[in-house]
C-alpha cells in the first residue's frame, strides 16, 4: 500500500512543477525516467517471479505509460505540445536505458528460453588481482 501513495504523491508533486525545455530540464526526465523504469523492474523481479523474464518490457512499458498518460493530462491543462513532447522522449529514452543497465548489470541474470538459440543463462565471473 505504501507504494501506490508514493506514487501518487509523486504524480500530484511532478503535476504542479513547470519545467521549461532547457537540457538541465531534459536531463532530469531522463534521469527520472532511468531510476522509475528500474524500480519497476526490480520490482517486478523480487514480488512478480512469474513475470521475471519479461520484467524489463514490464518496467519500461510502465514507466512509459505512465510519463505519456502524465504529460498528456500537463497538455491538457497548460498546452505547448513540443515541451510536453520532448518530456516524454527524455522520459522514454532514459526509461530505455535504466531498463537496459538494471536488467543486465544489476539484477541476476535470468535463464532465457528462446526458441531460435535455445536455453541460455548470463554467468558473471570475477577474479582479484
Amino acid at each position: 500500500m505504501n507504494i501506490y501513495k508514493t506514487v501518487v504523491g509523486s504524480l500530484l508533486v511532478m503535476s504542479s512543477l513547470h519545467a521549461n525545455d532547457s537540457l538541465s530540464s531534459e536531463l532530469s526526465h531522463f534521469a527520472g525516467g532511468a531510476v522509475m523504469a528500474g524500480g519497476i523492474t526490480a520490482v517486478v523481479d523480487v514480488y512478480y517471479p512469474e513475470y521475471r523474464s519479461d520484467r524489463g518490457m514490464i518496467g519500461f512499458g510502465i514507466s512509459s505509460a505512465a510519463i505519456v498518460v502524465e504529460q498528456g493530462v500537463e497538455f491538457i491543462l497548460n498546452g505547448n505540445a513540443k515541451g510536453q513532447l520532448l518530456d516524454v522522449v527524455s522520459h522514454i529514452a532514459g526509461s530505455a536505458f535504466g531498463v537496459y543497465i538494471t536488467d543486465r548489470y544489476i539484477l541476476t541474470p535470468v535463464i532465457k528460453d528462446c526458441a531460435l538459440e535455445g536455453k541460455y543463462i548470463g554467468l558473471v565471473m570475477q577474479h582479484s588481482f
